[in-house]
C-alpha cells in the first residue's frame, strides 16, 4: 500500500506543534495519519516553511519501536534536541476531577498549555543531536537526502518484527553522527552527497540498489568513537 506524502504547513513559525491525534485518532473513526499504516511501513512527511522553504522528515510505523504503545516514531534529521523542527503534544490523556455531588463525575479535558511533551517518545528513531549542519558549500540541505536514507535503510533490512531494521538503522545513526568539523560538518553529511550523486546519475531502482549498497559499506566500517561529537 502506497501513502501520499503527509504536508504541513509551518509557513508561521519554524517549529510545528501537533497534537498526537493528528497521527493516531482518539476515537473510532480514523483520521490520524498513521491510523491506516501497517507495520513496517513509512510515509514522508514534507514541512512547509516560510519562503518556499521545506524540511523533510519520515515517520515509520514497525513493531520494533518500543517508544511509544503505538510503534511509530519519526525521523528528524536535526536531531531530538533544540533543532527539532516537530513537537508532539498528547491529546489522549484527560485529567478526571471527580467531583461528589450527588452521582455526577466531572471529566475535564486538558487544555493545550497542560498537555504533555511527548515529543521524546515520538522521535525514537532521530539521533540525539543535529547531523544536517556544516556550511551550505558541504551541505546545501541534505534533509531529503536523509529522509532517502532513512527509507532506503529501512527497506533493505526491514521484516516482520523489524528487529533487524532498527538494530541497523541504531547503528547508522551512530556512523553518521560522527563529527568532521564545523565547515564539513559530520559523516553523515558526506555520505548523503554520497547518496546525490547516486541519484543524480542512476534510474531510480538502479539508485535504491548502489545507495543499499553504500548503506551496507558504511556499517561494515568499525566507528571512530574519538570523533563522535555532535552538534
Amino acid at each position: 500500500m502506497k501513502f501520499n506524502d503527509i504536508v504541513i504547513d509551518s509557513t508561521h513559525g519554524y517549529v510545528i506543534v501537533l497534537p498526537l491525534s493528528y497521527f493516531i485518532s482518539k476515537g473510532r473513526r480514523a483520521k490520524g495519519k498513521a491510523d491506516a499504516m501497517p507495520y513496517e511501513s513509512f510515509r514522508i512527511i514534507n514541512i512547509q516553511h516560510r519562503g518556499g522553504n521545506a524540511h523533510s522528515l519520515v515517520v515509520i510505523k514497525s513493531r520494533a519501536i518500543q517508544s511509544n504503545p503505538h510503534h511509530i516514531a519519526i525521523f528528524e534529521s536535526n536531531g531530538r534536541n533544540r533543532f527539532c523542527g516537530i513537537r508532539i503534544m498528547d491529546d489522549h490523556a484527560i485529567s478526571q476531577t471527580q467531583t461528589k455531588s450527588g452521582s455526577k463525575t466531572k471529566i475535564k479535558s486538558k487544555t493545550q498549555s497542560t498537555l504533555k511533551n511527548v515529543t521524546k517518545a515520538y522521535t525514537s528513531i532521530s539521533p540525539e543531536y543535529n547531523i544536517n549542519y556544516g556550511t551550505n558549500t558541504y551541505n546545501p540541505g541534505y534533509c531529503g537526502i536523509y529522509s532517502i536514507i532513512c527509507i532506503v535503510a529501512f527497506r533493505c533490512y526491514r521484516s516482520r518484527t523489524g528487529t533487524l531494521w532498527l538494530a541497523k538503522w541504531t547503528k547508522l545513526l551512530m556512523y553518521m553522527s560522527q563529527f568532521i568539523d564545523r565547515n564539513t560538518g559530520c559523516v553523515g553529511v558526506e555520505l548523503a552527497a554520497r547518496v546525490q550523486e547516486i541519484i543524480a546519475s542512476n534510474a531510480c531502482s538502479c539508485a535504491e540498489d548502489e545507495i543499499a549498497e553504500l548503506i551496507r559499506a558504511c556499517l561494515a566500517i568499525k566507528r571512530n568513537d574519538s570523533c563522535s561529537l555532535v552538534l
